[in-house]
């Protein structure tokens, strides 16, 4: 592989705390209690707006626009007050790095609060691209942004892996046609992962060095 894609929530970065403090925000200006982080996680990894649509109850869907905004505004503010990096992201994004493989990360957060938390975590400095939703770019597991950074590394998908801890993911680097490597500390559990047949599963990041074939820097983005 010349370059790894990595997921960021859930396979980066624990944030589910910091998302469910801005889901807990916009269900208390609509008069609502708050949810447990692990009922907010559940809904994660499809985008924001899908998020707040499963998590709104029925008579407060026609709030949908607002509590968008509301979110988009709070989690702008505070996007890292309690999210960590997983363990051996950076020595493992070092480690890629010094073998001359590219290192991306694409989300389907919004693109300016991707910049945001991989800037405040110490991401980007690890990182040749950092890439969130964008408008009128499809959402994972759309392959549009993921066959985007392939042309803008002039690589083709079998030399790209794709990593990641949600179904998404997953599907993203089948409709790319990339191979793919499953994380179980994320949403999805290993046993999940292996009823649906991925062969390759890590339980930690760091055991992603011991997969694969890293071999050398492809051509750079222009």
């Amino acid at each position: 592989m010349k370059l790894v894609v990595f997921d960021l929530d859930g396979t980066l970065v624990d944030s589910f705390a910091d998302i469910a403090a801005a889901v807990n925000h916009v269900l208390a200006l609509l008069g609502r209690p708050a949810l447990a982080t692990e009922r907010v996680r559940q809904s994660v990894g499809r985008g924001l707006e899908n998020l707040l649509r499963e998590i709104l109850p029925e008579d407060l869907q026609a709030e949908h626009p607002r509590a968008v905004a509301e979110m988009k505004s709070f989690y702008m503010d505070h996007p890292v007050d309690r999210s960590t990096l997983y363990h051996g992201v950076n020595e493992v994004l070092d480690a890629l790095g010094e073998k001359g493989v590219i290192r991306a990360v694409l989300s389907n957060k919004a693109d300016p609060v991707v910049g945001r938390i991989c800037d405040l975590l110490g991401l980007s400095e690890r990182l040749e691209l950092a890439l969130g939703h964008q408008p009128g770019v499809g959402l994972k597991p759309d392959p549009a942004p993921l066959l985007g950074i392939l042309e803008r590394f002039g690589l083709p998908p079998s030399e790209c892996l794709v990593v990641g801890d949600g179904l998404p993911d997953w599907e993203l680097a089948g409709a790319a046609g990339s191979p793919f490597c499953a994380v179980s500390y994320g949403i999805v559990p290993r046993e999940r992962w292996e009823s649906l047949g991925v062969s390759r599963i890590v339980d930690t990041l760091p055991d992603l060095l011991d997969i694969g074939i890293w071999n050398g820097r492809g051509p750079r983005a222009s």
